[in-house]
């Protein structure tokens, strides 16, 4: 069998680690919730630029955890053929390959005074490997938190947390809306949400040759 095409037993995955991802996923789901309904009351008037098949914010860097990974890993397998799913493999592996020193250190310790890897992560520009031709994200309903909060949210600086479309659109407007990083704070708690890191970087660890699924919850060593 082509190994691009393996489909990943998540449930195994995270058992292998000690970890039951049902109650998990029912937790993350929880809290997910809780920021779309928080959103959708903060953003009702706004107007935003946002809508389905507008990528604008899948050409930079977001990060997920590991149990968000296997989230929407789980979802995208349920919901695709083989050819897609190898085809996605192949598209985030070479992304991977592209961007590999700037992925890797997203798990490099921060520096004095920083407190986060935002830095790196501006550097990092790509076009998710999950999106299917049209612009349409294809793990929509599982998407990560900080997609969740892209857009309708305010980062440590004040500004809009954010690509450029929402940006101009607010610019100048008195709002209020969620603080990213207070936000998602509220992950920690939960198991594999110790680390973030990008998309082609899990699926790398899952599909690379050679394969390392502990990759997903270990940083390179």
């Amino acid at each position: 069998m082509d190994p691009l095409i393996r489909r990943i037993d998540v449930l195994a995955l995270a058992a292998s680690y000690g970890v039951e991802l049902g109650p998990a996923l029912t937790a993350l789901g929880k809290l997910y919730l809780d920021v779309e309904e928080r959103n959708a009351r903060n953003t009702a008037e706004l107007a935003l630029p946002c809508h389905r098949g507008c990528d604008a914010c899948c050409h930079d860097s977001v990060f997920l955890t590991p149990l968000e990974f296997l989230a929407a890993w789980d979802h995208l397998q349920a919901g695709v053929d083989d050819a897609v799913l190898a085809d996605i493999v192949r598209q985030g592996r070479a992304i991977y390959a592209q961007h590999r020193e700037l992925i890797l250190a997203l798990d490099a310790p921060l520096g004095a005074g920083e407190t986060d890897h935002f830095a790196i992560a501006k550097q990092l520009h790509f076009r998710c490997p999950l999106l299917d031709g049209e612009g349409t994200c294809r793990v929509y309903p599982a998407r990560e938190l900080y997609a969740r909060l892209f857009g309708a949210s305010f980062n440590e600086d004040g500004g809009v947390y954010g690509c450029s479309l929402v940006g101009a659109h607010l610019a100048g407007r008195v709002v209020t809306l969620l603080r990213v990083r207070a936000v998602a704070r509220e992950l920690r708690g939960q198991p594999l949400c110790d680390r973030r890191q990008v998309y082609p970087y899990f699926i790398e660890a899952l599909y690379g040759d050679p394969a390392r699924p502990d990759r997903i919850f270990r940083p390179v060593a």
